[in-house]
């Protein structure tokens, strides 16, 4: 299997991490839609929402929540688009299931390439929130 997001978890290709648990990985999207875009995802292997267990999907949409509020906090984002694609035809490209937390302004935003500068930038930013959301309780507002 040859899956982008597996080599990443492994170590074998390099990404902005903005959260990272014995089950989970939040990341920068390497192309991303705006300003904060992150990937929530498994680290083990599932290729759809089908096919991940009920209990291994709510500790990612726990890490979603989190990565979400840190979006909002850190970036002042007033809105947040969340997107999880199944199949080739719903618009997935990697086949490992992810979620896209999308900060919105208001203005619909185009794909860009992710430069080591804001991508070294954001991720510490959202890394921050998300340790001092954490560290406050978890994911109470």
């Amino acid at each position: 299997m040859d899956c982008v997001f597996c080599r990443i978890i492994r170590g074998e290709e390099p990404a902005y991490v903005v959260y990272e648990d014995d089950y989970v990985i939040a990341i920068l999207d390497k192309y991303p839609i705006s300003r904060g875009h992150t990937l929530v995802m498994p680290k083990k292997h599932y290729r759809d929402i089908t096919e991940i267990p009920s209990e291994e999907l709510c500790r990612v949409i726990e890490v979603v929540k989190v990565v979400t509020m840190a979006v909002m906090r850190a970036l002042k984002a007033p809105g947040v688009r969340i997107v999880q694609n199944n199949g080739a035809e719903a618009g997935q490209v990697i086949f490992h299931i992810h979620f896209h937390v999308i900060p919105m302004t208001g203005h619909a935003s185009s794909r860009h390439y992710l430069t080591d500068e804001e991508g070294r930038e954001v991720s510490a930013a959202l890394s921050r929130e998300v340790r001092e959301i954490l560290r406050a309780g978890g994911d109470n507002t």
